[in-house]
């Protein structure tokens, strides 16, 4: 049965007996769902933006003060560093938290996510400290192109697209235990297991690909039900950066691991 959204932005059936009305609100649904759609992803940009500004600034900021500072003054920026990056993780995960719990009782998800960009950008300043920006700039680019292409194909998809994120989530364990034996094999071997890393760093990428893709599909879905509201919107947004920032994170582990080899 067809939906629509009142003034406080609940959905609501539409009954079949008032075809007239169902018709004439079924225009709006597409135009309403590709507005929603533009202002999911530009929230989502918008979000990128704040981080990259502080995760570039603060790392700019400790290369050139820190450039020629004593050892001392190294030691004492190195554990307020440490401090800030531990409040940060924190904060990051308690916000992720508060943002799922706000949005099931119905309050603005506004607050806490720009909090959380911030403090995600804080985070990964320490990629911008101690990684050349070159690489940055690639991983960045191929995780835009990544993305980019990930949205057509959920955006074009007619069929249902859940099996994906069962497969993700079954990727994510299988690398998980990939992982653990990887470890266990280096305590017992201490041998370099360095291709290992590659590989499950590549799985949990496919994983990671596959869950963005189910995300993009299922937004897509909300969109043409006419069951967005502001909130929504955020929290829609919200996911995509997530996404994207761990694909990005990702790829720039992958890079890495490829010019050590």
């Amino acid at each position: 049965m067809p939906y629509e959204v009142d003034s406080e932005g609940r959905v609501i059936e539409v009954s079949s007996e008032t075809p007239r009305k169902k018709k004439a609100s079924g225009s709006s649904y597409s135009s309403t769902g590709t507005l929603s759609l533009v202002r999911v992803f530009l929230y989502m940009f918008a979000g990128l933006l704040i981080t990259s500004g502080i995760a570039l600034g603060l790392g700019a900021l400790f290369k050139n003060v820190l450039g020629n500072a004593d050892i001392d003054t190294l030691n004492n920026a190195a554990i307020a560093y440490l401090a800030i990056m531990i409040t940060s993780a924190i904060a990051v995960l308690v916000l992720s938290i508060l943002l799922n719990v706000f949005l099931y009782k119905g309050k603005r998800l506004l607050v806490p996510a720009i909090l959380y960009t911030v403090f995600m950008g804080v985070l990964l300043s320490s990629f911008t400290i101690f990684i050349e920006w070159s690489i940055l700039g690639l991983a960045f680019g191929i995780t835009a192109g990544t993305f980019g292409l990930m949205a057509l194909i959920a955006f074009l998809s007619k069929g249902n697209l859940s099996g994906l994120a069962i497969a993700g989530l079954g990727l994510l364990i299988g690398a998980m235990i990939l992982a653990l034996v990887n470890w266990i094999l280096y305590l017992v071997t201490g041998g370099d297991w360095g291709m290992m890393n590659i590989v499950i760093s590549f799985i949990v990428l496919a994983a990671m690909m596959l869950i963005t893709i189910y995300d993009m599909w299922r937004i897509k879905k909300i969109c043409e039900t006419g069951a967005m509201n502001s909130n929504m919107e955020l929290y829609c947004a919200f996911t995509l950066y997530v996404d994207f920032i761990y694909i990005l994170i990702r790829i720039i582990i992958i890079i890495l691991a490829s010019k050590k080899s």
